[in-house]
């Protein structure tokens, strides 16, 4: 049988999916290149620093059932630096925190009347137990919670989070997509400790990160190319090769694996071949939100509990998480570390206005929410804009999810919009990187032994 190393793959894109997918590719011995379009590694789980400290751009937690992610920290010899916390949970709602973290609360949410916290309950109980989410697909989340929630739970609850996460297509989300959410964190929860269960690597993301990295290193089969604009791909004359165009040069290689989001791809992939039209319009139809991201850091306590949902009309974001209320402060001189994050469209002021500005009006924004924060004992505050951070499962959705293998021959798709009826989340982006280095693996072995 003929050797991998002569076989050569690129990878667009560098978050989990495609780093993951690089680490097994070499480990079959193909020769791997990846282009990044930016100047580091991750994706959105990217990092960056905080009063010294390694920490993401924007959250990411673990969830007790992340089995691929156990897998890959197993691979590395690294789970030892997962560890587990008690979460807690709040919605803010008509100016007060309420706590929201077992059924217990719920029952003493006093917005609700009494039969509606209730009610609320059972839908969750429900929710949990169904097996058969397609029975879901035939409504939207909002007019399936009306029907079956009721109208005061699903505008007191419901609503202001559908139309924080999903602004404008609040109303056009599926059902079945918002089951999948509710069942990942209902899934966390702990029985003996009546609550939610989530984790955090020591040291944050960028741990594992590094930890792939001297994996690819020690190789000596994958290259990394930084700050790499791909701006066409196509097969050669002969369907041979797949040609790419990458900051104006010239690449061939044997297969290449699009990691980057479906809008970006349809960019990308040769438009003038007729048989990617139907798969270019399908890829076209997807549509995304941006997040921007607040990471800040300060001296007080903002509230006791690790998530806060703002259940307020017109919300100016759509959650506040300090992170240090899960996992503690005492790698931070015990200080305290918060996200604020709001997705929104490309055109909204927050992704134009400046760094400052998007400062001040969130701060002025929590300061009017929380009355004992002072914007004064921020000590430390950044600001980040993630483009495409949120596809929207929209009715008839199933039927535009683009297939791993594009008309193009050797050229694969693979991103968090083909997750279906789940959301994203690094665990399902590392499935997909050892999913789709068996099939690109797979493929080319068949043509090393034609």
């Amino acid at each position: 049988m003929k050797t991998n190393f002569n076989k050569s793959i690129a990878i667009i894109g560098g978050g989990f999916t495609g780093i993951t997918a690089a680490k097994e590719l070499t480990k079959l011995g193909f020769k791997v290149t990846i282009f990044e379009a930016n100047n580091q590694l991750g994706g959105l789980a990217s990092g960056c620093h905080i009063l010294g400290n390694p920490i993401e751009k924007s959250p990411h937690v673990v969830l007790k059932n992340d089995e691929y992610l156990f897998k890959l920290l197993e691979d590395l010899k690294i789970k030892h630096k997962l560890n587990f916390f008690k979460s807690s949970i709040s919605t803010y709602y008509d100016n007060k925190l309420y706590p929201m973290m077992n059924p217990i609360d719920l029952l003493k949410f006093s917005p609700l009347k009494f039969h509606n916290r209730i009610r609320a309950g059972l839908i969750v109980l429900y929710l949990q137990k169904v097996k058969n989410w397609k029975k879901l697909s035939s409504d939207t989340a909002l007019s399936w919670l009306y029907k079956y929630a009721g109208d005061q739970v699903t505008k007191v609850m419901w609503e202001p989070l559908l139309k924080g996460k999903f602004g404008n297509y609040f109303d056009k989300v599926t059902m079945e997509f918002l089951w999948g959410r509710i069942k990942s964190r209902v899934d966390c929860r702990d029985a003996k400790s009546n609550s939610e269960i989530l984790g955090y690597l020591e040291g944050g993301w960028e741990v594992l990160i590094k930890k792939i990295l001297q994996y690819l290193e020690k190789s000596n089969l994958c290259k990394i190319n930084l700050n790499s604009i791909v701006s066409k791909i196509e097969n050669d004359e002969n369907e041979d090769k797949v040609k790419l165009t990458v900051n104006e040069q010239i690449f061939f290689f044997d297969s290449v694996l699009l990691t980057v989001p479906s809008n970006v791809a349809s960019r990308l992939l040769d438009s003038k071949s007729l048989k990617l039209k139907t798969f270019l319009s399908n890829l076209e139809k997807i549509k995304y939100l941006d997040a921007a991201v607040m990471l800040f850091a300060t001296k007080k306590p903002v509230s006791k509990y690790f998530w806060h949902n703002i259940n307020i009309d017109n919300s100016p974001f759509v959650v506040l998480q300090t992170i240090t209320n899960l996992i503690g402060n005492k790698n931070f001189n015990n200080n305290h570390v918060h996200y604020i994050v709001d997705y929104i469209s490309r055109d909204h002021k927050y992704m134009k206005c400046t760094d400052q500005e998007l400062i001040s009006i969130w701060t002025n924004a929590l300061q009017k929410l929380f009355p004992n924060f002072d914007s004064k004992t921020i000590i430390e505050s950044k600001v980040f804009r993630l483009k495409n951070a949120q596809h929207i499962v929209d009715m008839g959705y199933e039927e535009k999810i683009p297939s791993y293998k594009t008309p193009l021959k050797n050229v694969y798709l693979c991103n968090f919009s083909q997750l279906y009826p789940m959301d994203r989340g690094i665990n399902y982006s590392i499935r997909d990187g050892y999913k789709m280095a068996k099939l690109i693996s797979s493929d080319l072995n068949l043509d090393i032994l034609k």
